[in-house]
C-alpha cells in the first residue's frame, strides 16, 4: 500500500510526503523535497490511496483502559471497547485488572487474555493485579504470561492486601525490580467508610454541591500523601540494595492534583535514581468540579475532578511539555448505574471517543502544540513500556497510524459512541476535528465513517527477564 500526499508527523513537524507500508510495517518514508515520489517508480502496488494531504499521525497508545467484559459485559465488551478506540485513532490499550472476578491469579489473567482473542480491534496489553500475600511463584506465573506490568489500588486493595504496610511495599519493589516489570499505582490514601459516610451525610445536610463534596472527601492531599509515602519506601529499598541492576519502574496513574504533580516533577530533580513516570487524564486537564453537566454522577469519577487551580496547574504544566503520558481511564459503566444518585452511582465514564477530538481541537486552535500531544499520546507510552516497533512513523515500525482533518463543527453526542456507554461529560461539546481512517500495521479499521469488521488486534505480550 502506498499513501500520497499526506502530512506526515515527523521530528516534530508535519512533513508532505508518501509512505510504502508492506507486510505491516513502514517500509519507505518520502518526502516531498527528496524528488517526490521518484523513489516508488520500482514498487508495484495496486492499493494507492490519495491522502489530499490530510494529516498523519502515529498511533495512540493509552496504558489505562477498562475494557470489562467477562463478569462486567453489560457495562463493556473486549468488541465494545475496541470499537470504541478504534474510532479514535487509538491502536494500543493496556487493560486494567479490577474485573470480575479480580485478575490476580494466572488461571484468571489467562482466562481474562482468552476471552480477548479474536474479539479485539486494535492491540492490547495486560495489566495483571498482584496475587494475594504477594505470592512469589503466583507472581512468577503471571509475569511469564507476559502481563505489561502490576497494578495496585491502595484504597481498595483487589488482592487485600495492605499497601501502607511498609514490609509489603518492600515485597512488591523487590519483585518489580527481579523481574523487571512495571508497577501501576492508583495514588490514593485508604480512607474508612465510616468517615466517608459521615463527610457525605454531613454535606448532604448543608445542600452542598455534591462535584465539590466528593472532591473534598477524596482530596488531593490523599493523592499526595500515598505518591509521599511509595517515595519514602522506595529511596529506603534503593538504598538498602545497592546490588541491583534494575531500578523499579513506578508509574502514576491519573495524577489529578497540583500537590501531586508538583511533588512528582521536583523529585525528579532532588532523587535521581527514582524511575517514576505518571500520567494525566482528559478530563484532569479540561474539566472542573464547577462545571455544569447533564448529572452531576456523568462527572463523577476518581480522583476526583478537582478545582480549577488544579485543573490549569495540570493543563499549563501540560502545554510546557512536563508531562509523560496522557490515559484515558476509560472507565464504562451502564446508564442504569449512573443515573442513580450521586453517591450510589459509580465513578468513571468513557473516555476513548472524546480523548483525541478535544486534545486535537486543542491544537487547531493554536492552543497546545501537536509536538506536546504525539510525546504524550504516542511516543513516551512507546518508550517507557517497551513497545520498541510502536509510537513513531519511522522506517521499519508497525504501520499503526491514523489520518487526521478539520471539518466544519459538529457536536459531540455520547448516543453514537461505539462504546455501551452512552454518555460522556463532554456531551455537547463541540469540535472540528475529524478521524478519517485508522490502521493498524497497516490494514484500515477505520474509514472514517465505520468501524471494519476485521478483528486483527493481538495480545501484547511483554517478555521479562529476571535482573538478579
Amino acid at each position: 500500500m502506498i499513501l500520497k500526499n499526506a502530512r506526515i508527523y515527523s521530528d516534530e513537524e508535519l512533513k508532505l510526503g508518501s509512505i510504502y507500508i508492506s507486510d505491516g510495517k513502514f517500509k519507505k518514508i518520502i518526502f516531498h523535497s527528496q524528488e517526490n515520489n521518484a523513489h516508488f517508480e520500482d514498487i508495484t502496488d495496486d492499493d494507492i490511496i490519495n491522502c489530499n494531504e490530510k494529516i498523519l499521525l502515529p498511533g495512540i497508545i493509552d496504558v489505562h483502559s477498562h475494557l470489562r467484559d467477562l463478569g462486567q459485559s453489560e457495562k463493556e465488551t473486549f468488541i465494545t471497547g475496541t470499537r470504541a478506540a478504534a474510532a479514535s485513532g487509538i491502536t494500543t490499550v493496556f487493560d486494567m485488572p479490577n474485573t470480575i472476578p479480580p485478575a490476580i491469579t494466572s488461571h484468571d489473567v489467562e482466562k481474562w487474555m482468552d476471552a480477548a482473542r479474536n474479539n479485539i480491534f486494535i492491540d492490547v496489553g495486560f495489566i495483571a493485579g498482584v496475587p494475594e500475600k504477594i505470592n512469589q511463584e503466583e507472581f512468577e506465573k503471571i509475569v511469564n504470561l507476559g502481563v505489561m506490568g502490576f497494578k495496585i489500588y491502595p484504597h481498595s486493595p483487589i488482592s487485600k492486601i495492605d499497601w501502607i504496610n511498609p514490609q509489603n511495599v518492600e515485597q512488591i519493589l523487590h519483585f518489580i525490580s527481579k523481574y523487571n516489570i512495571p508497577l501501576f499505582i492508583h495514588p490514593q490514601m485508604p480512607i474508612k467508610n465510616s468517615e466517608v459516610n459521615r463527610k457525605v451525610e454531613n454535606g448532604i445536610d448543608q445542600k452542598r454541591a455534591t462535584l465539590k463534596l466528593f472532591n473534598e472527601i477524596y482530596s488531593s492531599d490523599i493523592e499526595k500523601n500515598f505518591i509521599d509515602h511509595f517515595q519514602k519506601h522506595y529511596e529506603r529499598f534503593i538504598i538498602n540494595n545497592k546490588n541491583i541492576t534494575a531500578y523499579p519502574h513506578i508509574h502514576f496513574c491519573h495524577v489529578s492534583s497540583k500537590e501531586a504533580l508538583y511533588i512528582l516533577l521536583n523529585a525528579r530533580f532532588e532523587v535521581s535514581l527514582l524511575n517514576f513516570s505518571f500520567e494525566v487524564t482528559p478530563h484532569h486537564l479540561l474539566l472542573n468540579n464547577d462545571m455544569k453537566f447533564e448529572k452531576d454522577s456523568f462527572g463523577k469519577v476518581l480522583p476526583p475532578l478537582r478545582d480549577e487551580l488544579d485543573r490549569n496547574y495540570l493543563y499549563q504544566n501540560f502545554k510546557n511539555g512536563k508531562i509523560d503520558l496522557i490515559g484515558t481511564d476509560h472507565a464504562p459503566h451502564t446508564i442504569e448505574e449512573k443515573t442513580r444518585s450521586f453517591f450510589k452511582s459509580p465513578s468513571g465514564f468513557p473516555g476513548f471517543e472524546t480523548y483525541p477530538l478535544l486534545l486535537l481541537e486543542k491544537i487547531f486552535n493554536s492552543d497546545l502544540q501537536l509536538k506536546t500531544f504525539i510525546k504524550c499520546s504516542s511516543e513516551m507510552p512507546a518508550k517507557l513500556f517497551g513497545l520498541n516497533n510502536k509510537g513513531f512513523i519511522k522506517e521499519g515500525f508497525d504501520a499503526d497510524f491514523y489520518l487526521v482533518e478539520k471539518t466544519n463543527p459538529y457536536t459531540i453526542n455520547p448516543e453514537k459512541f461505539y462504546s455501551k456507554a452512552k454518555f460522556s461529560p463532554f456531551k455537547g461539546l463541540k469540535t472540528t476535528v475529524k478521524i478519517s481512517g485508522v490502521y493498524l500495521r497497516g490494514q484500515k479499521i477505520y474509514d472514517g465513517v465505520n468501524v471494519l469488521s476485521n478483528k486483527i488486534g493481538q495480545i501484547i505480550h511483554k517478555r521479562n527477564s529476571i535482573k538478579y
